[in-house]
């Protein structure tokens, strides 16, 4: 497949906070050959030239046909009803497909694709992940949206009538409804994009490139959670050697990281888990923000080893104290 024209997404509405221009520059840093695309709703002059000068960056609303026609078919379950900024969010979350789809039809691109979440840190370039894949898009852990690789036009068109089709017909909300209802465990709470994907790939047995048993690379689908690999006191253990960095498996099996991703609180750690040149351009470009967003990463750091210390203590007196009854 010719990946001349391979091009990476990042879509997010509000300001690029410090995490998502480091999940941006992770990328530029990771990937040189490939193109990011930024899409935003915030004007262009008040972007860090950090930024403007490494990505193509484009407006939300010059993008917004087919994601606004998606907004008049999107529900939620009545019975779970949402504040207006969180329906925003999990609107977003589907909306974004469609910002895809309308940003390649517009510039004729063909493809392949990856979009990426503004919190997940990308450490495999396209180039070394696309000849790998079996299937025309990819999942992590089953349910995972963070790394999303297309390998043509026609598979994110594929996967937004898909949702289209899920949304306008009671028999595919439905699919999204009971898929939720198997999946309370597995970390999808209510019918959201990651319903959408659990029944996708179901339906079409899309590669899980989150998958624990994967022997060339794997994807994170949350820093801290175990997924099958190895973990430390900041998540999942991360090796660094000539470069690159490596999950361990629990059988001790090293295998090339292909990205984390900083679910929620854990964001404000993106230091820890990004290149040196990737620190150096934020504090290049805004020192104030860099050394506020280090203060912030120590201290979280620091509380999530006092947690997991406490946890591993609590733990060895119970085992304790159950052996001696």
């Amino acid at each position: 497949m010719d990946q001349s024209n391979s091009t990476i997404f990042i879509v997010h509405r509000g300001p690029l906070e410090t995490y998502a221009q480091a999940a941006i520059l992770q990328a530029r840093a990771t990937d040189s050959q490939s193109s990011i695309v930024v899409l935003n709703d915030q004007p262009r002059c008040s972007t860090s030239p950090a930024i403007l000068s490494r990505v193509d960056y484009g407006l939300l609303d010059d993008y917004a046909t087919r994601a606004a026609r998606f907004a008049e078919i999107f529900r939620f379950d009545p019975n779970k009803p949402f504040d207006d900024e969180r329906f925003a969010f999990e609107l977003l979350n589907f909306q974004r497909w469609f910002y895809i789809l309308s940003y390649c039809e517009a510039h004729s691109l063909s493809g392949p694709f990856l979009a990426l979440d503004s919190d997940a840190y990308l450490y495999l370039p396209m180039r070394e992940v696309i000849p790998h894949l079996a299937s025309a898009m990819t999942v992590v852990d089953k349910v995972g949206t963070q790394f999303t690789f297309f390998d043509r036009f026609k598979a994110v068109e594929d996967f937004t009538d898909f949702l289209t089709e899920c949304f306008t017909t009671n028999d595919g909300y439905e699919r999204l409804v009971q898929y939720t209802l198997q999946s309370r465990d597995a970390g999808v709470p209510h019918v959201s994009d990651m319903a959408a994907f659990g029944v996708f790939s179901r339906m079409l047995g899309l590669e899980d490139i989150g998958a624990s048993d994967r022997t060339n690379f794997i994807f994170d689908e949350n820093i801290g959670s175990s997924q099958g690999l190895r973990m430390n006191f900041l998540g999942k253990k991360l090796t660094i050697r000539k470069g690159r960095r490596y999950f361990t498996t629990l059988e001790g099996v090293k295998v090339i990281a292909g990205g984390v991703h900083l679910q929620g609180g854990n964001k404000v750690m993106w230091p820890y888990f990004v290149d040196p040149k990737v620190r150096t351009a934020i504090l290049k470009s805004s020192p104030h923000d860099y050394f506020r967003a280090r203060r912030i990463a120590r201290k979280k750091s620091f509380e999530i080893v006092l947690l997991r210390i406490s946890a591993r203590v609590k733990k060895f007196i119970n085992t304790q104290l159950t052996k001696k009854r």
